[in-house]
């Protein structure tokens, strides 16, 4: 299977967030290499599984003259491919995994082995994803503010892989591992793209090239409706959000042929939920794009999801309040766990739909009386209460 891939990968406008550095890295980072000795991993018990092969949890033991180390460690084992390709994937791995080193937005890869003849996927093991967090909620639907976190996380580490030319092709919530401090992180680095041109042991895995759900039109039979770009990531961007506001996986309770059909033959797309502030509704829609070449790279997707966050911030107010009563004193102040650290508090006593001032800006505030005299903020009543401090933006 020959597909052709986009050339060129696109710009950065942005400023990447520095982390703290990753515990999980092993001590000699700087000497690493992608090779890892079968003997020196001890699967423990499958984890998941994927269109692409399994996910063990295992341990790693990385040592050498001075240190010895044992890291539990994920590792994707792939279905079985012909012996005599197994170099070439190999290969390609290699050049995958030298450009992933020094990511922060995407998960730490340990290398790569073969065991019982099957290749083996060594990374960081995550304790959850943002899938798993989904499932945990009613209905399944992420609250907006961490739909706008999560959103801007993620398009940030797809960013960085972009910008080394790298496509992922498979983006989906379950791919988006979340680390200790809840921050998500690109689970995967291009598998489809590690396996295109490889003889898969299914046929019918060789002409998709990512999961069904979450396909564009051009990953179906790539050969023939190729070639995949940069902007095919879009289209699994824009399908994971979807899901992360509204709870419903993209073309749930259809086949693979009826998905085929929904997005190839009739060219339907996800429908993207009414509510959404304008700019990350309108790059959503354009993710959908039948023809690549009018969907948004992911730069714009970044873009669109940075203004809603400036406008959440500009328009919506976490409120610090003494005791909540009519002609009270609120004093307000941004979120500075968003990284919004203007060191300004306003204050004004507050009438009934007073208005507040806040940093030359007229923000209104409206306070709904309830019952012992105190009152309901027009905050409080969509879920930040005043009394208690809230730590994410509010919707818009």
């Amino acid at each position: 299977m020959a597909a052709k891939v986009g050339a060129s990968p696109p710009s950065a406008h942005f400023d990447f967030e520095l982390f703290e550095a990753d515990p999980d890295m092993p001590a000699t980072s700087n000497q690493i290499r992608p090779w890892i000795d079968p003997v020196a991993l001890k699967l423990k018990h499958r984890i998941g599984r994927g269109p692409f092969g399994d996910v063990w949890l295992a341990t790693h033991h990385h040592y050498t003259a001075d240190y010895d180390e044992y890291h539990e460690v994920a590792v994707k084992i792939l279905h079985s491919i012909k012996e005599d390709h197994i170099q070439v994937l190999l290969d390609k791995f290699e050049d995958i995994f030298f450009k992933c080193q020094g990511l922060q937005g995407v998960c730490w890869l340990h290398g790569i082995s073969v065991i019982s003849g099957k290749v083996c996927i060594v990374m960081k093991f995550y304790e959850g994803s943002v899938g798993d967090k989904m499932v945990r909620l009613k209905g399944g639907r992420l609250p907006l503010p961490d739909v706008l976190r999560f959103g801007i996380e993620l398009a940030q580490g797809v960013l960085e892989l972009h910008l080394k030319g790298n496509l992922l092709l498979n983006l989906k919530p379950h791919n988006f591992l979340l680390n200790v401090h809840d921050q998500a992180i690109v689970g995967d680095f291009g598998i489809p793209l590690l396996l295109l041109g490889i003889p898969l042991p299914n046929s019918n895995m060789e002409l998709r090239l990512g999961t069904p759900n979450y396909m564009a039109p051009e990953q179906w039979q790539p050969e023939v409706r190729g070639p995949i770009s940069f902007e095919t990531d879009s289209w699994g961007f824009g399908c994971s959000v979807v899901e992360m506001v509204t709870g419903v996986q993209p073309w749930r309770g259809r086949s693979v042929a009826e998905m085929y059909h929904s997005v190839v033959i009739k060219q339907e797309k996800p429908h993207v939920p009414n509510g959404l502030p304008p700019a990350v509704e309108n790059v959503l829609r354009g993710c959908f794009e039948y023809d690549l070449r009018n969907r948004p790279l992911i730069t714009d997707v970044l873009h669109a999801f940075k203004r809603w966050e400036k406008s959440g911030f500009e328009a919506n107010l976490a409120c610090l309040a003494t005791k909540a009563a009519f002609g009270s004193l609120i004093r307000i102040k941004p979120l500075a766990d968003l990284g919004l650290h203007s060191q300004w508090d306003a204050a004004r006593n507050c009438s009934t739909n007073g208005r507040v001032e806040v940093a030359g800006r007229m923000n209104r505030v409206n306070l709904f009386p309830r019952q012992g005299g105190e009152l309901l903020t027009e905050l409080e009543r969509v879920g930040i209460s005043a009394n208690n401090p809230c730590n994410t933006q509010m919707p818009i």
